[in-house]
């Protein structure tokens, strides 16, 4: 029996191929690296907006708080003090407490406004933060379409 002096050709090896595959499988760790800890920054940025909210709820309960009771001490000073004689320093005692009330008034407007900017911000930054993470994603799932695609073939 004769024997084939040219056995079977041995599998020729697409240098090309085994490099690209190589380097998807370097690059794919990083890519999750990065979509990691850009969903990290996001929850971060999701979690300083939940409580710039509550700040922000808390400051508008404050406010009608002092305002009530600016309103009301307005309103006891009126009945109090009009058409009755008593010393001047108990009228400059009514009137410092109530202008006390109203600067209370206007710090906690201005500590609502600022937290309401505060809040603006912070919203753009986890809008800014989701865009990435889906970019994140996106860059993961591609690479690992590419790698299965390159073991299919």
């Amino acid at each position: 029996m004769r024997r084939h002096a040219n056995p079977e050709p041995e599998p020729v090896v697409d240098t090309v191929a085994v490099e690209l595959q190589r380097t998807l499988n370097m690059l794919l760790p990083i890519r999750r690296q990065r979509l990691n800890r850009s969903e990290r920054q996001q929850r971060e940025h999701e979690q300083r907006l939940t409580q710039l909210e509550t700040q922000t709820d808390r400051a508008g309960e404050r406010l009608n708080e002092y305002q009530q009771g600016y309103q009301q001490l307005r309103a006891g000073f009126a009945a109090q003090n009009c058409g009755v004689h008593q010393a001047i320093y108990l009228l400059e005692r009514a009137l410092e407490q109530e202008q006390q009330a109203l600067k209370k008034v206007h710090g906690e407007r201005l500590t609502l406004e600022e937290l309401a900017q505060a809040r603006l911000v912070q919203q753009q930054h986890v809008e800014a933060a989701r865009q990435e993470t889906r970019q994140r994603q996106r860059d993961v799932e591609k690479l690992e379409f590419l790698l299965q695609q390159e073991v299919s073939e």
